[in-house]
């Protein structure tokens, strides 16, 4: 078959990465832990707890069927967990994937998988255990794409709790009303409490001094600060996390409190790397978060050590 006209070789090879990208995404694939120490609730609290949420798979996979944690093997979650540990804190992370549930099996990886129902239960745990004491570690949340809706949702239905971090990278809403209501619970979900909103609502649209905004760009007043990462939306050359040179899904929408501010709101736009290539650990995103979040652990420690010599350290708060 000839080639096509030089004017439209561009587009086709665009095409066809996408393709590959896609379909190679959705291959099975291995998962295997990060580095950094995983969350153990029987032990003594950490200084810093990291639970993250990972975005939806690609198509052709079945989500949120076959949803996974990917941020844990691509490296991410040991890339923030390395930036807050630098200044000699320590760190426990947890994983989880955009499934409603607490444990599914993933086709995806051929392996269980914890789902948001999972963070829930841990985060209850911690509730009771170690934010009850009088060193409770601060929190910090970790989402990509959908991940980013999971993370905002958490600390919606958790106004009691205070979290020290909430980082986004590239938030999307993008199927995820058609995918709650493909979720499938085993057993009765132990959450949200009553008066609280579904998942199936976290993508709504809540009225703000500063507009009309979906749930995934709302931070609530119990998020202390918030790192939040937008891919680029003009075609450019890549980084070295890859990616390709025209983008298919960027977030737009600035966050906001529900008063309206910004106050202890950061933005990046990160105008080499694509909606996927915003959440790979050598990426130019992931770089300006880890000096972000290592410049604010600083200050966590500093303020913590301030609190062990007068000995006012706070019981309950981060």
């Amino acid at each position: 078959m000839p080639w096509p006209p030089l004017r439209f070789r561009p587009i086709l090879s665009a095409a066809l990465l996408t393709c590959t990208a896609l379909l190679s995404a959705c291959a099975p694939l291995s998962w295997r832990p990060g580095k950094s120490p995983a969350l153990d609730l029987n032990a003594a609290p950490p200084d810093v707890v990291l639970l993250s949420v990972s975005g939806r798979c690609g198509p052709p996979c079945a989500a949120p069927r076959d949803d996974w944690d990917s941020l844990t093997p691509r490296g991410t979650v040991d890339a923030v967990a390395d930036a807050l540990a630098a200044t000699g804190l320590s760190v426990q992370v947890g994983g989880y994937a955009s499934n409603a549930n607490e444990t599914f099996f993933s086709k995806q990886v051929l392996a269980f998988q914890p789902g948001f129902g999972a963070l829930v239960r841990d985060l209850d745990r911690m509730k009771s255990t170690w934010l009850a004491g009088p060193n409770p570690p601060r929190l910090v949340l970790l989402g990509h794409s959908q991940g980013v809706i999971w993370t905002h949702y958490l600390t919606r239905i958790y106004p009691d709790v205070p979290f020290s971090l909430l980082i986004d990278l590239d938030g999307s809403c993008t199927f995820w009303g058609a995918d709650r209501a493909t979720d499938r619970p085993l057993i009765p979900l132990n959450y949200p409490a009553p008066g609280q909103p579904k998942p199936a609502q976290a993508c709504d649209n809540l009225s703000t001094p500063a507009g009309t905004l979906r749930g995934k760009d709302v931070v609530w007043p119990n998020v202390e600060r918030n790192l939040e990462v937008q891919s680029k939306r003009l075609p450019a050359r890549t980084s070295p996390a890859g990616g390709l040179p025209v983008n298919y899904l960027f977030d737009l929408t600035r966050n906001a409190r529900p008063d309206g501010s910004r106050t202890g709101i950061e933005t990046f736009i990160s105008v080499r790397e694509d909606h996927s290539a915003v959440s790979h650990p050598n990426s130019d995103a992931l770089r300006w978060v880890s000096e972000h979040a290592a410049q604010l652990a600083l200050s966590w420690k500093l303020q913590r050590s301030d609190e062990v010599q007068t000995g006012n350290a706070p019981t309950g708060t981060p």
